[in-house]
């Protein structure tokens, strides 16, 4: 016997097929179809006709961007005025008509139906164009995309003597110079390839030049070479090749040289170089080369001393070596003062080292120099930016520098480094991060790749992406023990509201870390716990560190703990010794008055405010200016608390996963608008 249910249900589907055929039937006949057609051709052709005069008439370049916005925009809308103006008398004229079989209501509701899809559809359509191109994320990290990379590989030495190596890495990159400079294409260096080679796993093709290049980094063509002696003379062969390496583009005639100048070599094959891809397939009808849309220009420099860059180059090789790396830099600066890298890899080292004064001193003598490159104008640049503390101009040299060696580890890590902590934009960082895929690389070989997982974790925890955060890093962590990398992970399992797992990962660390280290992550934790107002669990953290050997060295996580615990009495003891021995120090100076001002000793924590003005000096990054707007947050003067962050960050305080609203001294004004928009006051510079 058949079910009643089953004949039900078909029943219905056949009636709705027969409604929707009928439905179909009826815009054919009221010609619906046509005055859509309509609408649909004559936006086509306003698209074609704006796309052909967009730049003879000098219109913004999204002009048909946002032609495409309106048109999706205005579709529902004819739509709802072809029922308004052309079907409504046909509902009028059918209602009079009592013998018609036609049913006025059900084609009015599929009509309207079909009108909700289509609005649906192009608000979807117009939110992902607005978001792809309106949007405020700054420049275009994807842009890197567009343009060829070229391997250059060393040259090959094939004189026999082993003490020439230097001299096809020399050439290597005195044609990548070359490159680079004059914006040719995104250069894949020997030094990137043997970093990679160090870094991925062997099943990746790490083991193998040929696989890494074809596999992983990938090039659109491979440049490589080889030299020998002759008579006295050093010869240079270079060639091209495609990615595959299974075909040879250009092979190019042999140069020659002294061999005490190695660089004449490396310039004469680098302009033809240069001259090749520049004007590769830029052919008129009649064959010739067609050069007045070329991008490059031949800007030729001299090129500096060999033995000043033989300097150089051994310097970049012994990289983790602070002395030796110092001194042969330096060495390549005394025998030619007019080679300006390494006067940027010293800057860079002082940098690295907090010597502000002393990198701001190197910059002003660079900047003397009139004859600066490109590449050397944007370095120049990024270090002004970065000495000053403007950001904006910061993160834009950083991102032409990205565009020219994205696949760099170091360069990419910088790149999201300054994204995310200088200018506050977690938007930008997995651009950035995916550019280097990370599943085939050896974590504990690669310092690079540590820092981009730790930056890639704080920028997912700013996006609310928890649990993505955590299943990435649980495994890093297990494998580096960094405290640092800990950190994003303790964030995202606090705001995920997984504490019983971050207690059992905590409780496990603790069984063989040292006081200070689990003592820093206890702080670390009870912090994010007050930020996410869970005072109760904090305080479980804090009494752990307060019940832990109380050491000179762990003394510090103590007094933090009695603070941030709100035991003010403790902790204005502990931090007014403290503060004693390092008068100076701004956090203990900034700690100690908001504990007078709860101990009622409001007067001396004003005093202490005070003496922060005295101690004001260059190159500390509004740090003074955070630290009184700490004070004034918890003494709840909002306006004053507001006005200082504001000038820490103009000043160039970063973003730090406990400064500013992961800081528990402003949970009270987080949410205020003001405060929300100077956190933005970098985005915004960049717009």
């Amino acid at each position: 016997m058949t079910s009643p249910w089953l004949f039900i249900s078909t029943y219905a589907i056949n009636q709705s097929i027969m409604t929707l055929k009928g439905f179909f039937k009826e815009c054919h006949k009221k010609e619906v179809f046509k005055m859509l057609s309509i609408y649909i051709v004559s936006s086509w052709v306003l698209l074609q006709v704006l796309a052909l005069l967009v730049e003879p008439l000098g219109l913004p370049i999204k002009s048909v961007t946002i032609l495409i916005v309106v048109l999706l925009i205005g579709f529902p809308i004819y739509i709802y005025y072809v029922w308004k103006f052309r079907l409504l008398k046909y509902e009028i004229q059918q209602t009079e008509d009592p013998t018609t079989p036609y049913n006025k209501s059900a084609f009015q509701k599929m009509y309207f139906s079909s009108l909700f899809v289509v609005t649906l559809i192009s608000g979807i359509a117009v939110t992902i164009i607005i978001k792809n191109n309106f949007n405020s994320s700054g420049l275009k990290l994807n842009a890197i995309d567009v343009k060829n990379k070229i391997a250059v590989l060393d040259f090959e030495n094939t004189t026999g003597n082993n003490d020439l190596d230097h001299i096809g890495e020399i050439a290597a990159n005195w044609i990548i110079h070359g490159i680079t400079e004059n914006e040719v294409a995104e250069v894949i260096s020997s030094k990137i390839v043997d970093d990679y080679t160090s870094v991925l796993k062997t099943q990746a093709g790490s083991a193998n030049l040929n696989n890494l290049l074809k596999n992983y980094l990938k090039p659109e063509k491979i440049i490589e070479g080889m030299f020998y002696m002759e008579k006295g003379k050093l010869l240079l062969q270079g060639s091209i090749k495609n990615g595959l390496l299974d075909q040879t583009l250009i092979s190019f005639e042999t140069v020659e040289c002294d061999p005490d100048s190695p660089l004449d070599c490396a310039e004469e094959l680098k302009q033809n170089i240069l001259g090749y891809l520049s004007t590769e397939g830029k052919t008129n009808e009649s064959g010739y080369i067609q050069l007045e849309n070329r991008k490059t220009s031949y800007y030729e420099e001299k090129p500096p001393k060999y033995e000043a860059f033989k300097y150089m180059i051994n310097a970049l090789d012994v990289n983790n070596d602070d002395e030796n790396h110092l001194k042969l830099l330096q060495k390549a600066v005394e025998i030619d003062s007019s080679f300006l890298e390494p006067k940027f890899h010293i800057m860079a080292y002082y940098y690295n080292k907090g010597a502000f004064a002393k990198t701001d001193s190197l910059m002003k003598t660079v900047s003397n120099n009139l004859n600066l490159n490109r590449r050397q104008k944007n370095w120049l640049l990024f270090y002004q930016s970065i000495i000053n503390g403007k950001y904006d101009k910061l993160y834009k040299a950083i991102m032409r520098e990205y565009e020219d060696a994205s696949l760099d580890l170091t360069t990419n890590q910088t790149t999201m480094t300054i994204a995310l902590q200088y200018v506050n934009k977690p938007e930008d960082i997995k651009a950035i991060y995916d550019v280097i895929p990370m599943e085939d690389m050896v974590i504990e070989n690669c310092e690079e790749c540590e820092y981009r997982y730790y930056l890639k974790g704080l920028a997912d925890v700013e996006l609310k992406n928890y649990n993505s955060t955590i299943e990435t890093l649980l495994p890093i962590t297990n494998t580096i023990d960094a405290n640092y990398l800990k950190r994003p992970l303790i964030s995202a399992y606090v705001k995920a509201d997984r504490l019983n797992e971050l207690d059992a990962y905590l409780s496990e660390f603790g069984l063989s870390a040292s006081i200070d280290d689990i003592n820093y992550l206890y702080i670390y934790t009870g912090m994010q716990l007050l930020n996410a107002s869970r005072s109760e669990e904090a305080q479980n953290y804090f009494e752990k560190v307060i019940s832990s050997k109380n050491s000179a060295s762990n003394k510090r996580y103590i007094a933090l703990a009695y603070y941030y615990n709100k035991d003010y009495t403790n902790a204005e003891t502990l931090l007014a010794g403290m503060v004693k021995n390092d008068p100076k120090n701004i956090e203990f100076l900034v700690h100690l008055a908001i504990s007078y001002y709860n101990n009622d000793k409001e007067e001396q924590a004003i005093q202490l405010i005070e003496q922060l003005n005295d101690i004001r000096a260059e190159y500390q990054y509004g740090a003074v200016d955070y630290g009184i707007a700490q004070y004034y947050a918890t003494t709840n003067d909002q306006r004053k608390a507001l006005e200082y962050i504001l000038k820490s960050i103009v000043q160039g305080n970063y973003f730090t996963p406990t400064s500013y609203h992961h800081d528990p001294h402003f949970n009270q004004i987080k949410q205020h608008p003001v405060f929300k928009g100077h956190l933005n006051y970098w985005k915004n510079k960049l717009l």
